[in-house]
């Protein structure tokens, strides 16, 4: 009866235990997914970014072929000089030249010559995609597709218009699977125990089409990133190699919960210490998750600064060069005032600035997207002379979703309005446009990701408040309320 009454309490202890930590490991294996959640997002950003940045580089070419056609009030003559500045990579196939959308001229000719003649509003494969470019009045990247001089190739097809009329497309077409050679970002994935696809819907076949993969299959846990790239839609799919239950952690948790059982029972009659040891292990763990999480989730909140605008705004410099020096230095002084100002937020004095410092960056942000929407972008500010502080990041992020929510999206574009009014303790900036609205409470990921943030940021100061309205087809206000005592309290 004595060994009985000791077993009992021991076993119920063991049990007690076990219990204990296979929950404590269920809490940290939670822990540690989220953190891989936030991981393959991060790293799907990472990947996206870099293969727009290897095909920009290249298909950005068009644009050079758009300057020599319009500078040539539609005339080719000259064509093949200003092609063999062009081809200076053994990842560029071709450039060419389709007046009507039919080949008459391309470079090199070796090799290319079964593409003259080519009418490129036809069926075969990367027509469909030169048609919508015309229909949009935009550039659109097609492919991997197979070209019609053989072999496999991704295309930029951009429509060129004289005085408001169609003339014609310039394309640059990349040899495919050469022009991704310099994406190291999938192998870098496969390396920190990823594996990474990059895929399309094929729009001749309606299929998927994998563009590029590394490491093993994607398993059933899966992080799927759809992004633009010159109006052609790609995905960027990460997922973990190995199963969760072979990942160390989880098999560690594992042979620790089973020893600290069998300790806690051998050692039952010193079970103050042992829950002591237990508590303060918990909280140490717990802590290093906590710390962690709080980590990975700065760092993806850094890699938030599109990177898509930054090769933008450089292509349009490189444009403007040729085109228009002095529109090329204005745009230059803006873009250093706009990366200097974000460099100098992560290390604002307790996360505010002058509201006169981030309304420059507004304007230099607002000046360079309105070069480059060429006339679809007006702005308009009723502000006064006023000293104040505010939270970092808070108008700025407001005007850049207007005009990448609201005026690009909307057929020949529209305006933006930044006002500041005075109320009593209060300074009110109403940053509001014509675009094309949304319903609240169904905005995109990425809008409703830049609101959170900014509302997140207005709440960490007494006073400061955010008020979005909006209604499809009738544009957006937001009123960013600042009490004017920030930052007084503290000196």
């Amino acid at each position: 009866m004595h060994h009985r009454r000791i077993a009992k309490p021991v076993v119920g202890a063991f049990f007690a235990v076990l219990v204990l930590c296979a929950a404590l490991s269920a809490y940290i294996e939670y822990g540690r997914r989220a953190r891989e959640d936030d991981q393959m997002r991060f790293i799907a950003s990472t990947v996206s970014a870099q293969a727009y940045e290897v095909l920009s580089a290249q298909l950005n070419k068009a644009k050079t072929l758009e300057a020599f056609v319009v500078q040539n009030e539609g005339g080719t003559e000259g064509f093949e000089r200003v092609a063999r500045l062009l081809v200076t990579d053994s990842s560029v196939r071709n450039v060419l030249l389709a007046p009507g959308g039919v080949v008459s001229d391309v470079y090199p000719l070796k090799g290319n010559e079964s593409v003259l003649g080519h009418d490129l509003t036809g069926v075969k494969a990367g027509d469909k995609e030169a048609q919508t470019a015309i229909d949009r009045g935009t550039m659109i990247m097609a492919g991997p597709f197979t070209l019609v001089q053989g072999g496999l190739g991704i295309a930029g097809r951009l429509p060129v218009y004289l005085d408001g009329t169609f003339w014609g497309i310039v394309s640059v077409t990349l040899n495919y699977p050469d022009a991704l050679s310099g994406l190291t970002a999938p192998d870098t994935v496969a390396a920190q125990g990823f594996a990474c696809r990059i895929w399309r819907i094929n729009p001749d076949t309606g299929i998927e089409q994998t563009i590029t993969q590394s490491g093993e299959g994607i398993g059933s846990r899966a992080f799927d990133y759809a992004f633009p790239i010159y109006n052609s839609e790609w995905h960027v799919t990460v997922a973990p190699i190995q199963p969760w239950y072979t990942n160390a952690s989880v098999l560690f948790s594992a042979l620790v919960s089973v020893l600290l059982s069998f300790s806690v029972a051998a050692g039952v009659s010193n079970t103050s210490t042992i829950r002591r040891m237990e508590q303060e292990a918990a909280e140490s763990r717990i802590l290093g998750l906590q710390k962690q999480l709080e980590y990975d989730r700065t760092n993806v909140l850094l890699t938030q600064i599109s990177s898509h605008f930054f090769y933008h705004t450089l292509n349009a410099i490189q444009a403007l060069i040729v085109l228009d020096p002095d529109a090329a230095y204005k745009m230059t002084e803006d873009f250093s005032r706009f990366l200097r100002f974000k460099v100098d937020s992560v290390s604002a004095e307790n996360g505010l600035v002058p509201f006169r410092e981030e309304l420059r960056t507004v304007r230099a942000y607002a000046e360079i997207n309105r070069i480059q929407l060429q006339g679809r972008l007006a702005m308009e500010y009723d502000v006064f002379d006023a000293d104040f502080l505010i939270p970092v990041l808070t108008v700025q992020p407001v005007v850049e979703n207007a005009i990448i929510h609201g005026i690009k999206p909307k057929v020949g574009g529209g305006t933006v309005r930044v006002s500041l009014s005075r109320e009593e303790g209060f300074y009110v900036v109403r940053v509001s446009d014509d675009g094309v609205g949304y319903t609240p409470g169904g905005e995109t990921s990425d809008h409703s990701v830049g609101i959170s943030n900014i509302r997140a940021r207005m709440n960490s100061f007494p006073g400061c408040t955010v008020e979005v309205e909006s209604e499809p087809g009738r544009g957006t206000a937001v009123s960013l309320r600042y009490a004017d005592n920030l930052g007084k309290e503290s000196t």
